[in-house]
């Protein structure tokens, strides 16, 4: 494990008890996901894909769940590269489509490109915020 710097050490310390434990429990989610049991790697995003759509029904700051991915963002999508067409890829397509609405620079259009090979539906899950980014993209897609 690498060292932690000053600043990530004095950021844990600030965390709550449950911060911790929800951060150790979706890195811990991030692992099992890339698990070769597709059992284990569908239980594992469908934990990832409930504590975002949970914190995400009504934004108004970044939701925990959200910036505890984060560190595992290009992880993720470098691991979503090598995937097999499944279940499993498109559930994780849905997770980096919501992923991409705080982690992609604002030309990136990750949301769209994520959302675009996930389930063709249920937007509404994400939250307004989801739907209002992903609307963004499309409107700047369409423009170019």
């Amino acid at each position: 494990e690498k060292k932690k710097t000053k600043e990530e050490k004095k950021k844990e310390e600030e965390m709550t008890q449950e911060d911790l434990e929800l951060r150790d429990k979706l890195a811990l989610m991030v692992e099992r996901a890339k698990d070769a049991d597709q059992a284990v790697a569908k239980a594992a995003l469908e934990t990832m894909k409930e504590e975002i759509r949970t914190a995400t029904s009504s934004m108004t700051s970044v939701p925990k769940p959200l910036k505890f991915l984060r560190p595992h963002y290009d992880g993720l999508k470098e691991f979503f590269q090598g995937m097999m067409d499944s279940e499993n890829k498109t559930a994780l397509s849905d997770i980096l489509s919501v992923l991409g609405m705080t982690m992609a620079g604002s030309d990136a259009r990750d949301s769209l490109k994520y959302k675009l090979s996930g389930s063709k539906g249920g937007l509404e899950v994400w939250g307004f915020e989801y739907v209002k980014n992903l609307s963004g993209e499309i409107g700047l897609e369409w423009a170019e």
